[in-house]
């Protein structure tokens, strides 16, 4: 004997009628909780009411809002925070390039140190006493002036240093820190800026390394023109290993961040990071578990 099918006459009415709509902004549904974005909008055929069925629990949901005080409220802290929101990113993105020019700067320094060279001209066999006046100026160069007697003039300039057996460990932290700081900050663009398509995501990644390479060389030549040649190829390898970074987050940045939201998260809280699935074109996960 076949089943009534009157209780589910009302289901698969409400699924034949042609969608007039999707859902395009986070929505969840009221019974489980589900992120409701890029679900079908039907208009109920006996209320002529706008509603969406939740794949998840099945429960149909208007798509019309009350307007409350509260959600007033809500919304005005909504802009708050997204105010904040802005400033936070903006801050990582600098702090990161900031971060960056420090350690490309640092991996050229370290493997540098300052001897004690004297100027040719100068007399400095006269040591002098304890009415000395010491002058420091700019280079490293230092002028001791004894009253009338003697003047010592000698440069500390800073040359290539011996290597050591720790040097490669050194460089290779270094442009580990460099790759690093590249995953860390594309995995950031792809995860806030998640609407864009995957090959704007390779301008951030290579203007960074560009830009701060670039900076980290034009202090380095300030300072030190006589080793620029030497450090180039440190900037360049710094260089390449945050651009490898930025390219590596590129591409598992967002599977990354999928990963640590479910291990992390429960189903609900997963819901509002539904946009990680969404913009790689996958279901978004379930609002609770199964037991």
């Amino acid at each position: 004997m076949n089943q009534p099918e009157t209780e589910l006459d009302p289901v698969v009415e409400f699924d034949r009628q042609p969608p007039v709509a999707l859902i395009e902004t986070d929505r969840y549904c009221e019974g489980c909780g589900y992120n409701l974005r890029t679900q079908p909008v039907r208009r109920d055929a006996r209320t002529r009411v706008l509603l969406c069925r939740c794949p998840e629990c099945g429960g149909f949901r208007s798509v019309r809002e009350g307007v409350t005080a509260g959600q007033v409220w809500l919304q005005r802290l909504g802009t708050l925070g997204l105010f904040l929101w802005i400033i936070t990113i903006l801050a990582a993105f600098f702090g990161a390039g900031a971060a960056q020019v420090a350690f490309t700067y640092l991996a050229a320094e370290e493997l540098t140190t300052y001897r004690r060279v004297p100027v040719p001209g100068t007399s400095s066999s006269q040591p002098a006493g304890s009415g000395a006046t010491t002058t420091v100026f700019a280079g490293g160069r230092i002028t001791v002036t004894q009253s009338g007697v003697t003047t010592t003039t000698t440069t500390y300039r800073r040359e290539v240093r011996a290597s050591d057996p720790l040097d490669r460990l050194f460089i290779a932290a270094m442009q580990g820190i460099s790759f690093a700081l590249g995953f860390v900050l594309l995995l950031l663009a792809v995860v806030v800026f998640h609407h864009w398509r995957r090959w704007g995501y390779v301008v951030p990644a290579v203007l960074v390394p560009v830009v701060t390479g670039v900076l980290a060389w034009y202090i380095w030549s300030v300072e030190f023109p006589h080793l620029i040649d030497w450090a180039e190829p440190t900037f360049i390898r710094q260089a390449a290993a945050n651009l490898a970074g930025g390219l590596t987050g590129i591409l598992l940045g967002r599977p990354f961040a999928r990963l640590l939201v479910t291990l992390t998260l429960p189903g609900r809280l997963r819901q509002v990071l539904a946009f990680l699935w969404l913009a790689d074109g996958k279901p978004p996960p379930a609002a609770r578990t199964e037991r």
